[in-house]
């Protein structure tokens, strides 16, 4: 009965074992009061990977999940692409402080969100395709500039059953959500 037992627990342990991803780095910045924090805007998130759409993709993703969470008044992304078209702003990423705290004053926010999309692949290994994501966003405060929170997390879609069977795989857009809620979840925990 006991090697039963064992033999259980080791099976369960396997099976647990075979989540994709090697969890979410993040920094939040130890004097900052997040309950200043209501109004937020999301910048479109920057793409550095090869896949063509996904930094759009990665925005639209995570202004879902940051609505679904309820936690700030969230700024319609028409607006921001207005603001950031009115300051003629192509490279986001690379945001000064003053022109986060202009942005900051003209959407009428506390925070920006920021994001890129460093990676956003999909490999073969054998009869076995992997989708692999890693996402950075961090939120900026608008009244200095400075970066109060960020997560860097990277997932795939590797899993027990599907590396044993070739089965199961999930796609690249659950990669990546699951990727972004993960980072989300380090800052409404």
């Amino acid at each position: 009965m006991r090697q039963i037992t064992l033999a259980l627990v080791l099976l369960l342990v396997l099976l647990c074992s075979g989540c994709g991803g090697t969890g979410t780095t993040r920094f939040v910045h130890p004097d900052f009061d997040f309950s200043y924090v209501e109004n937020v805007a999301v910048v479109p998130f920057e793409n550095l990977s090869d896949a063509q759409g996904s930094g759009a993709q990665a925005t639209r993703y995570f202004i879902n999940l940051l609505l679904a969470a309820d936690a700030f008044v969230v700024v319609e992304p028409g607006e921001v692409a207005r603001v950031l078209e009115t300051q003629s702003l192509v490279r986001t990423a690379q945001l000064t402080e003053e022109q986060i705290m202009t942005i900051g004053r003209e959407l009428k926010v506390q925070g920006l969100f920021l994001g890129t999309v460093s990676e956003s692949a999909t490999m073969r290994s054998g009869s076995t395709t992997v989708s692999t994501v890693t996402v950075v966003i961090r939120l900026v405060e608008t009244e200095t500039g400075a970066t109060v929170w960020s997560a860097t997390n990277s997932e795939d879609s590797s899993g027990f059953w599907s590396t044993l069977f070739g089965t199961g795989q999930k796609s690249r857009s659950e990669v990546m959500r699951r990727s972004i809620s993960n980072c989300l979840e380090t800052l409404l925990d």
